[in-house]
């Protein structure tokens, strides 16, 4: 994966918690569809509100196809300290699914052709073995999305943080979305709010929100150079 978390250490360590159930962005919020063109096979439409920015850069100097998009205010609260903007982010890969969720708490079941929650494919990411009450934590954390769309699978799962000052730990997202031989996944840890927030009031926890752009997503075909008109007589 694009950003290995997973690494256990004395001042790295993340577990999860449940997540709330879908719900779904406030009727009265208009919504628009943006297309993201990150390069071949990663050209992308979704629903997104009205207020959302975005953009695709297909692949450069080495670089995957890229973009993002950028929603101010996600839940329209009102008041008077700063409200961070949700960041959606995504780049461009190969569909390799074994590869795109090293380190994560998921894996693809070749046979069922479906994604699955796997503890084990997170402890396998370490460099030595945990304890067991050390995963019995993680387990009862962990929360898993199955992603479908028009034509799209794939995953997301959030985590929370459980070190450091407790005000400051967050809840973020990780998620692939698979399309023939092309994947579109999180470029980094997509942050969904503050832990003691969530735990406060779960309307704080931007997940079903996140989800539910996500499963808007339908790959598109590739935009085409148009034919230079025919030289007149």
């Amino acid at each position: 994966m694009v950003v290995k978390r997973w690494m256990v250490a004395a001042c790295t360590v993340l577990a999860t918690s449940a997540a709330t159930a879908d719900v779904r962005p406030a009727p009265q919020e208009p919504t628009k569809t943006a297309v993201l063109d990150m390069g071949p096979g990663c050209r992308i439409q979704l629903q997104v509100p009205q207020k959302a920015g975005y953009g695709g850069i297909p692949p450069e100097s080495g670089f995957p196809g890229r973009g993002g998009i950028t929603i101010e205010n996600p839940l329209n609260l009102k008041r008077k300290t700063y409200i961070e903007p949700l960041y959606l982010r995504f780049f461009c890969y190969d569909a390799d699914p074994q590869a795109l969720s090293k380190g994560l708490p998921v894996r693809f079941d070749p046979h069922a052709n479906v994604w699955r929650r796997d503890m084990q494919n997170l402890y396998e990411s370490n460099g030595f073995e945990l304890d067991d009450d050390f995963k019995k934590t993680l387990e009862r954390g962990v929360r898993f999305y199955e992603l479908r769309s028009v034509n799209a699978s794939g995953f997301a799962v959030t985590q929370d943080d459980v070190i450091g000052d407790e005000n400051k730990r967050r809840r973020v997202l990780d998620y692939c979305l698979f399309h023939d031989k092309k994947a579109v996944c999180s470029s980094f840890d997509t942050r969904m709010g503050y832990v003691p927030d969530i735990r406060r009031n779960p309307k704080n926890d931007l997940t079903p929100y996140a989800l539910k752009i996500l499963r808007s997503i339908e790959f598109i075909d590739d935009a085409t150079t148009p034919a230079a008109p025919a030289a007149s007589q």
